[in-house]
């Protein structure tokens, strides 16, 4: 487990590590292996909403993990152009969603590394049909909302409490 998880939201309330079967099965059918630090987020902190809004999903969750990244996966595409199929950027399609904006329904996805670059998260807006790129991992990412640094558009500066969840995020 991340310190800087630990840091941030105290610790797992009550830890649900993912089986690496379950991993594998799902880095296959996204095609890359996934981050460390964002499987230490979901098996640590996943099935609970974080920074007030963002719904982070577990695989043994209501709505569970590969379900959430193929569902909102595919609304994410239908927001870049709904006639064209598949996308016009084949990056795009590579995009893994990873966490769901409760308040406005923007969709948090991993951009995995292209040659020597890292990780990227990108927040994909609902209401702009717009997305910005935040370089750096998931727990990059979540310590700049923490710290205030680079919000993405239109979202509140809020401490990184967590609640549990019992329900699914609406999608």
């Amino acid at each position: 487990m991340s310190d800087l998880l630990t840091d941030m939201f105290g610790p797992p309330p009550r830890p649900r590590p993912v089986p690496e079967e379950t991993w594998r099965e799902l880095e296959e059918s996204v095609g890359v292996r996934l981050p460390e630090d964002y499987k230490a987020l979901v098996s640590g902190y996943g099935d609970a909403t974080v920074f007030g809004h963002l719904g982070i999903p577990h695989p043994d969750s209501e709505h569970a993990l590969p379900e959430f990244v193929e569902d909102l996966g595919d609304v994410f595409l239908s927001w870049q152009d709904p006639w064209r199929e598949p996308p016009a950027d084949p990056d795009l399609a590579r995009m893994i969603p990873w966490a769901f904006h409760g308040w406005n329904g923007d969709i948090c996805l991993l951009d995995p590394p292209k040659a020597d670059e890292g990780w990227s998260v990108v927040v994909a807006y609902r209401q702009f049909r717009d997305m910005d790129v935040f370089p750096g991992t998931v727990t990059d990412f979540l310590a700049r909302l923490r710290d205030g640094r680079e919000l993405p558009r239109e979202w509140p500066l809020m401490p990184p409490d967590r609640l549990e969840s019992d329900e699914p995020p609406l999608i």
